[in-house]
């Protein structure tokens, strides 16, 4: 296993997150919904549509505009997505819930094909890890590789997030108190203030009155429990595991251990990272992630050299 390194954000966009800053033509995503399963779908796109696709998925509770910081920097080599999950972001809710990691799993089937991606990169934090190990054991054929961002292979089960479910979401008056009250789950993170103000702003809807509503469905919070771990050794596309050095969901015995039953996998652990890896570390992630992608363009095109 690798381990990222230092900590430098220098060349990262700043689109969206800093307003003084201009923000490039790449850094600006276009915005498409997508009708599935009679959901309305919503994502972002960077980069040139001729280029190999990559899609991104957020982890629980979180959204879309989770990956601009980094979105616009794996735009300059490929065609980027990401997706508001069903129940978050400017995705719809559904009612009754139907919020398990089979209903995810089929919507990143049908926005596949619907977007006619040849192939993708998987990339998911969390929730959205879990999402996309599923579906490569569920459609191996239409995956290209995937990376896997501090989560095992079991999944579910929390009775934080049950009890969470059933409190009311919270209620911001203004941006002001929104700023000062927001917090990820969980709460550790080393992330730059306007990166996680621009997380903020982007989770929330203005109501009627006024005040900010969180955009996510807390029916969502909670799922079933699945558990990947015996069908790890069945992923057979290229697979990377990140986790956070600082990490309490992924030891680093857990890392290892999914690296040595998944037979095309690799592991890297990013230095002063916890859960949250690619806000807390950005550049360490980004070059690991670019490392491996790059690997998996080689072997694609080997592939089809000897076809």
């Amino acid at each position: 296993m690798d381990r990222g390194g230092e900590r430098d954000n220098s060349h990262l966009s700043r689109d969206g997150v800093e307003g003084e800053r201009v923000a490039s033509p790449v850094g600006t995503p276009r915005s498409h919904f997508i009708r599935v399963q009679g959901v309305d779908l919503h994502c972002l796109e960077w980069g040139m549509p001729t280029a190999p696709p990559l899609l991104l998925l957020h982890g629980g509770a979180a959204h879309a505009h989770w990956w601009d910081h980094i979105a616009p920097a794996f735009a300059q080599d490929h065609r980027v997505f990401a997706l508001d999950l069903r129940g978050h972001g400017e995705s719809g809710w559904v009612v009754p819930p139907a919020y398990e990691v089979e209903d995810y799993v089929a919507d990143v089937g049908e926005v596949i094909r619907a977007l006619h991606l040849p192939r993708p990169v998987l990339i998911g934090h969390s929730l959205g890890g879990f999402v996309a190990m599923a579906y490569a054991l569920a459609a191996p054929e239409t995956v290209g590789g995937l990376v896997v961002i501090d989560i095992g292979p079991r999944l579910g089960g929390s009775r934080f997030m049950r009890l969470l479910r059933t409190v009311p979401p919270p209620v911001y008056r203004d941006e002001a108190e929104l700023i000062s009250r927001f917090r990820l789950l969980p709460v550790d993170t080393s992330a730059p203030l306007p990166l996680l103000h621009h997380i903020a702003r982007q989770s929330v809807r203005r109501q009627v009155d006024g005040s900010l509503r969180l955009k996510c469905d807390r029916a969502a919070l909670v799922r079933g429990v699945r558990d990947l771990r015996a069908q790890l050794t069945q992923i057979s596309c290229p697979t990377l595991f990140v986790r956070g050095e600082q990490s309490r969901h992924v030891s680093a015995a857990l890392l290892r251990t999914m690296v040595t039953l998944c037979p095309r996998a690799q592991g890297v652990e990013i230095a002063g990272a916890g859960h949250h890896v690619f806000l807390d570390q950005p550049h360490a992630f980004l070059r690991a992630v670019q490392t491996f992608l790059r690997k998996v363009r080689g072997q694609t095109n080997a592939t089809e050299v000897a076809e």
